[in-house]
């Protein structure tokens, strides 16, 4: 893991521009689908094991929605993506009016919902990897995700050894600031072919 830790720390810069770019683009999505403006400000990115991931997340999780989704075509892989309980509650109040507080409350509608907004980010963000590298990849349909720690690969049956990018993202929904956390989980040699295919195409050192 240490050689793919240093490989995507030294090239952080191109991770960041493809971070922006595809959460832009997530964020005009959202504004069409609520018909108000979105805007976001500039993601963080960081490049963590998934031990560290886990304990990143772990003052998260009770207080966030995970919506899984796997990668398709040249890329392989998982994205998770954590929205704070702040930005899934007014979306979801935002379509359904039904006042939703806690996890407890969410019925199969509330859940569509929030799974929506996962495919509608990972897919903006994918869409940018895949324009930015010429690449076809795709994304699976999301799932709900009900165990953090096995879909970040810390399972003990299926230990992942592979680094995780987090892009952390604010978005300003007309006026109110709501968080999300997105984890790009791509195996080692889709690692390789990004980096190798954005220096290809854009000249980056990769």
């Amino acid at each position: 893991m240490d050689n793919f830790t240093t490989l995507l720390n030294e090239n952080l810069d191109i991770l960041k521009e493809i971070g922006s770019i595809g959460m832009g683009h997530a964020s005009t999505s959202l504004a069409q689908m609520l018909s108000m403006k979105v805007v976001m400000s500039t993601p963080s990115v960081y490049i963590m094991s998934p031990q560290e991931t886990s304990d990143y997340l772990k003052q998260r999780s009770e207080t966030c929605w995970a919506v899984r989704l796997g990668l398709q075509g040249a890329a392989k892989g998982n994205i998770l993506q954590l929205l704070s309980k702040q930005f899934a509650v007014k979306i979801i109040n935002y379509f359904f009016q039904n006042n939703v507080e806690c996890l407890g409350d969410l019925d199969e509608m509330s859940l569509s919902v929030i799974q929506e907004i996962g495919n509608i980010t990972s897919g903006a963000y994918c869409n940018s990897l895949a324009s930015m590298t010429g690449q076809l990849i795709d994304i699976s349909p999301p799932t709900h995700s009900k165990n953090i720690d096995e879909d970040i690969g810390l399972d003990k049956n299926k230990e992942r050894n592979s680094p995780l990018v987090i892009i952390n993202n604010s978005f300003f929904i007309g006026d109110e600031e709501v968080n999300s956390d997105f984890l790009f989980m791509p195996e080692d040699e889709t690692i390789v072919m990004i980096l190798r295919e954005l220096k290809r195409y854009y000249g980056f050192t990769a």
